[in-house]
């Protein structure tokens, strides 16, 4: 039985370090809270590795042998966490009200982590241990995925992976991917008392969204995947002119698609030369520019009844009753680890509703739950 007062402080320790993905909001990375983990897993008897994937940011793995012949499954979570809210006060320091311990990163994903921590030591700890369990803690999840990518692309061999995401402990077996990339409209520069001499990018850009809102957008809702509904699309940023007094020559946007599972890059692009080519090209009259994406992460789906969800359900049943199997929009680095052959599901403690927010917090008993479950998927045969 793990030690509700344990799992607090453990938890608690992980909030105290600060590990914000420095690409979104500046900071020392990962490496603090890396080193924290890699000796934890060293005074449990393991030989963690830790390889830099990004100066200062590394991955940490660790592999506890099980009986020849035995099953293998990976326990991985990401290390970074999103910049603190606007107005969140004392983001690091861990604060327990009730049952609800609130902090940056308590539920995205440090909470997976600490349960994955208390279950691999009672996991050691089993007489006649026959699965082979490796942890393995990445860096960059929240932006790019690199650390989950180069994981993947070094060659390890399971038999499946449990991604610790907060999940409120359901089976998540399948959920979307995502692609980000601009796009550049151009236009004729000149002075702002005379328009005319000009042509305005933001005006071309603002027919271009409409056509993008009016034409596309619809296109993607008829087309439904079983579980997770249709693609969508969202434009996230806007940038043009240079001083209110000049006609802007140029307007860019930064577009974000969920993609269903088997999407790529090639199927997206080629909606969008559509849409330029057939809804905006008389309109635009002039130059639209779409650049190659800068975040691709494709959709991951794991079949209902493949073994490793039968083996997470009934591992969830024997500890916390009934959870379904479902899927989400979200990504995780489950999209990687799939990609190279791996069998994924996601599970961990917490609602991704508080995660990101500025009164982000998880449930103990979500924690003690959740490290319950990877514990019995740890030891069975």
């Amino acid at each position: 039985m793990i030690e509700r007062e344990k799992a607090i402080s453990l938890l608690s320790t992980l909030v105290r370090i600060p590990s914000v993905n420095p690409r979104i909001g500046g900071g020392d990375g990962e490496g603090a809270l890396a080193a924290f983990l890699a000796d934890y897993l060293g005074q449990l008897g393991l030989s963690p590795e830790v390889s830099e994937v990004q100066p200062g940011r590394p991955n940490v793995l660790a592999t506890a042998p099980g009986l020849p012949g035995g099953r293998h499954l990976l326990f991985e979570a990401h290390l970074d966490t999103v910049p603190p809210s606007s107005g969140q006060a004392e983001p690091f320091t861990p604060r327990l009200e009730g049952d609800r311990l609130y902090g940056r990163g308590a539920c995205d994903t440090k909470a997976a982590i600490a349960g994955m921590l208390l279950a691999l030591e009672e996991a050691l700890a089993a007489v006649n241990r026959i699965p082979t369990v490796t942890v393995a803690f990445t860096m960059g999840e929240e932006l790019g995925h690199e650390g989950a990518r180069q994981l993947a692309s070094g060659g390890i061999r399971v038999d499946g992976a449990v991604v610790g995401e907060p999940t409120g402990l359901d089976i998540i077996a399948a959920h979307k991917g995502v692609l980000r990339w601009r796009m550049r409209v151009t236009g004729i520069s000149a002075h702002s008392s005379a328009p005319e001499r000009g042509i305005n990018a933001i005006g071309r850009m603002a027919v271009l969204i409409r056509a993008i809102e009016d034409r596309l957008l619809p296109a993607l809702a008829v087309r439904p995947h079983p579980v997770l509904g249709p693609p969508t699309l969202s434009i996230g940023r806007i940038a043009g002119g240079t001083g209110i007094n000049v006609v802007p020559d140029r307007c860019t946007i930064d577009l974000g698609r969920r993609l269903l599972p088997g999407e790529s890059w090639v199927d997206v692009e080629e909606e969008i030369q559509d849409l330029v080519v057939e809804a905006c090209q008389e309109l635009l009259g002039g130059d639209v520019q779409i650049e190659a994406p800068y975040q691709q992460t494709p959709g991951m789906e794991t079949a209902p009844d493949h073994p490793l969800v039968r083996l997470t359900e009934e591992a969830v049943r024997r500890v916390d009753g009934h959870h379904p199997v479902r899927g989400v929009a979200y990504c995780t680095d489950a999209s990687d680890l799939a990609l190279a052959g791996i069998p994924c599901v996601v599970l961990g403690p917490g609602h991704i509703d508080q995660a990101h927010t500025a009164a982000e917090y998880v449930e103990i008993q979500q924690v003690l739950k959740a490290a319950a479950i990877y514990r019995e998927l740890m030891l069975v045969p």
